[in-house]
């Protein structure tokens, strides 16, 4: 699906909030076969990402502007779908 973000010039960004260190970090990145074509980003001890839900996905527009927010568990992934509408919707505003 990720192709389809794209074509909506959309940003992907994972944060891992879990990692104590860089050198965790690292090691969570080599499980991925393939890698990822999104950034998959350390925030150690939490210090930027604090005020956001874990395990959440955010729709955030180019002015930083926090457009939709979907729930999301660690076991039950909202659908990208859902997420790839507003997009969608956003493209015609």
């Amino acid at each position: 699906m990720y192709d389809e973000f794209e074509k909506h010039d959309t940003v992907v960004i994972a944060i891992a909030q879990e990692d104590n260190d860089l050198k965790s970090h690292a090691k969570f990145l080599k499980h991925f076969d393939p890698q990822p074509r999104f950034d998959i980003v350390a925030d150690l001890d939490r210090q930027a990402t604090q005020r956001y839900d874990r395990t959440t996905a955010y729709l955030i527009d180019k002015q930083g502007v926090v457009r939709q927010i979907f729930p999301m568990l660690i076991h039950h992934r909202g659908s990208w779908r859902a997420l790839l509408h507003e997009v969608e919707g956003l493209d015609t505003e």
